[in-house]
């Protein structure tokens, strides 16, 4: 019976427990905002070429200003003052990265993450970014249908919003796309932190020892 009990706790740890079953992409998003973890590292792109960690292949691009392919994104809010941008308020003035449809922007980290964030600019519901881990296995894809509080493509500069998101299972690799015209970011934050046990799992484990050992009392009393 003790068998067969831990067998039980081991698999609704197997079905609920974050990360272990499947993982889970917690979004939100918000106008002239900052990442919603300390400590994380972070990317402005104000280097003449993109930095290690970035690959961008196809219709992909650093830019500056606004141009036939990308609108720089829109400062706002404590957005630039914390990535050490200008202005605080208005287009971005240094470099960007602009990605066309067929085109890809790819981070690879040489250690697992569980938080990525990044400024995105006019947000459009094809906006893609997909998450995988170290053996390249999908772990989940955020749209930008996806993302709470945000007006889609509604083309005013102002609805420039910093999305934060957190995976329940570390990655590796983020890959951001766009089926579209184009999907223009900046200001990226990563970071590696560990989520809260679910208050769900903690409940269901409680319970099954109370089980176990009312029943293993009730036994030593036939005895």
């Amino acid at each position: 019976m003790k068998k067969n009990l831990l067998i039980t706790i081991a698999s609704i740890l197997a079905m609920t427990a974050p990360g272990i079953a499947r993982a889970q992409l917690y979004v939100t998003a918000q106008i002239g905002g900052v990442p919603t973890v300390t400590g994380a590292t972070l990317e402005n792109f104000d280097e003449s070429t993109p930095p290690s960690i970035l690959t961008l292949s196809g219709d992909a691009y650093l830019l500056s200003g606004n141009s036939a392919i990308g609108t720089a994104p829109y400062f706002s809010g404590s957005t630039a003052a914390y990535f050490g941008e200008s202005p605080a308020v208005g287009f971005d003035a240094s470099e960007y990265v602009a990605v066309e449809n067929g085109g890809s922007a790819t981070f690879n980290f040489s250690t697992p993450q569980n938080y990525f964030g990044m400024l995105i600019g006019t947000i459009d519901a094809l906006n893609r970014l997909t998450f995988y881990d170290g053996a390249n296995n999908l772990i989940g894809t955020v749209l930008g249908s996806d993302i709470p509080g945000i007006t889609l493509g509604s083309g005013l500069p102002s609805d420039t919003s910093y999305v934060d998101i957190t995976s329940t299972t570390p990655f590796s690799k983020v890959v951001a796309d766009y089926v579209g015209v184009a999907l223009e970011f900046d200001d990226v934050a990563y970071a590696r932190v560990v989520p809260e046990p679910s208050g769900n799992v903690l409940l269901i484990v409680g319970l099954c020892l109370l089980v176990f050992a009312s029943r293993r009392k009730l036994v030593k009393s036939t005895e």
